[in-house]
C-alpha cells in the first residue's frame, strides 16, 4: 500500500465509510443524531460549526429530519433568532442504534481496553478539532 494510503487519515476515511455502510443512513443525518445524543442540544450555528456544511444545506436537511420525527428545532428561551435542535424519542432511539451494531460487530476485533483506548484518542481528535474551528471561524 502507498504511503499517503496508509495515512491515519485514510485510514480514518476507510474505517469511517465502513461504518456509514454498515449502519446505513446518511452520514450527516447519522452525525447529527449522534452530536444532540451527546450533548442533549445545539443551536442551529454550533451544529453548522460542528459539521463545517451550509447553513442552506444544514437547513434542508434538519427540515427533513423534523418531518421524520427525529430532532425538534425551538426558538431560544433567551434569544428568538437562535434556534434550540434536540433529539425526540425517536431520535433517541435511533442514536441508541450505531453504538450497538458499532461497538459489537465493527470492533469485534478489539479486546474491551482497546475500544476503550480508540474511544478515547477519538474524543481527544474531536476536541482539538472544536478548539482549532472555535480558535479559527
Amino acid at each position: 500500500m502507498p504511503p499517503e494510503e496508509d495515512s491515519l487519515h485514510a485510514l480514518f476515511l476507510r474505517c469511517a465509510n465502513i461504518i456509514s455502510r454498515r449502519i446505513g443512513g446518511n452520514a450527516s443525518r447519522r452525525r447529527i443524531i449522534a452530536l444532540l445524543d451527546e450533548r442533549g442540544e445545539l443551536t442551529q450555528r454550533e451544529l453548522q460549526k460542528l459539521l463545517g456544511i451550509q447553513a442552506g444545506s444544514l437547513s434542508e436537511l434538519l427540515t427533513r429530519m423534523e418531518r421524520f420525527g427525529v430532532i425538534t428545532r425551538e426558538p431560544d428561551s433567551r434569544d428568538k433568532r437562535r434556534l434550540i435542535i434536540r433529539l425526540t424519542q425517536e431520535g433517541r432511539r435511533r442514536a441508541a442504534e450505531p453504538c450497538v451494531i458499532g461497538d459489537e460487530r465493527l470492533f469485534a476485533a478489539l479486546t474491551p481496553a482497546e475500544r476503550a483506548q480508540l474511544a478515547e484518542m477519538l474524543r481527544k481528535v474531536e476536541d482539538a478539532h472544536i478548539r482549532w474551528r472555535r480558535d479559527n471561524p
